[in-house]
């Protein structure tokens, strides 16, 4: 009787032994430390902002490395920077580790050029040269922060023309940088006369011009161009008419 019944055991252990060969290939073994070698750089959010030179950008900068089996890897060494594009800023910090998720996280703070901007996630490690993954920005100009004259500021005239030289003035921000589509008011101080558009907006390049046609008056006239509290603001032109 002990003999049959280490005969059953013996027979329901080879069984067991046979099932778990049988589907094998439906066991998940643990994946290696790191996730091994073979694993991916994706992108997840911060890709494709906009955002204002000199700041930072909305969303931060945040990249995924997965396993073979796609499961995420913690404990990756992520580095991120500009790369070949020195105009585009910091990147803080340059070296992020991926946490349970998988993920490495990092916030971009614009240069202070406006454009297109690149900045790159690098994976760290043997197979770093293949798995990099790039972050696209645009850089606006910031504020309108001065209003300077790109005009002469003097010229002759004569009663009821127009100005021979077109009164015109630059909008930059902090850095230097032109400002679009900023409204600039002109005003005639003195003289008589008129503008034929009280505000006339920047252009591409950050500046703005106007029409003035002087009165019917012999003497000085002047007419002003201003933009709110900005420094240089209100740039005053003049014009003499002698006859």
């Amino acid at each position: 009787m002990l003999h049959t019944t280490h005969l059953f055991v013996r027979r329901a252990l080879v069984l067991l032994l046979a099932g778990v060969i049988g589907c094998g290939s439906d066991l998940l073994l643990p994946d290696p430390p790191g996730g091994g070698q073979n694993v991916a750089l994706t992108k997840v959010d911060g890709d494709e902002q906009t955002g204002t030179v000199g700041e930072p950008l909305p969303a931060a900068l945040v990249v995924q490395v997965l396993s073979a089996r796609e499961q995420p890897v913690s404990g990756r060494k992520v580095a991120f920077g500009p790369a070949s594009d020195p105009a585009a800023g910091a990147v803080s910090p340059d070296t992020a580790v991926t946490n349970d998720a998988g993920q490495a996280t990092a916030r971009w703070v614009l240069g202070t050029s406006p454009g297109p901007h690149v900045v790159v996630a690098q994976l760290v490690g043997g197979e770093a040269d293949n798995q990099v993954a790039e972050f696209r920005a645009a850089a606006v100009a910031a504020a309108p922060d001065t209003l300077r004259p790109m005009s002469a500021l003097a010229q002759p005239g004569r009663r009821k023309r127009e100005v021979g030289t077109a009164p015109v003035v630059h909008v930059a921000d902090r850095f230097g940088n032109p400002v679009q589509n900023v409204p600039v008011a002109w005003q005639v101080t003195s003289g008589g006369g008129k503008v034929k558009e009280p505000i006339t907006a920047t252009d591409a390049d950050g500046n703005a011009s106007a029409h003035w046609t002087l009165g019917d008056r012999i003497g000085l006239h002047r007419l002003t161009a201003a933009l709110g509290n900005v420094s240089g603001s209100p740039v005053t032109f003049t014009a003499t008419v002698l006859f």
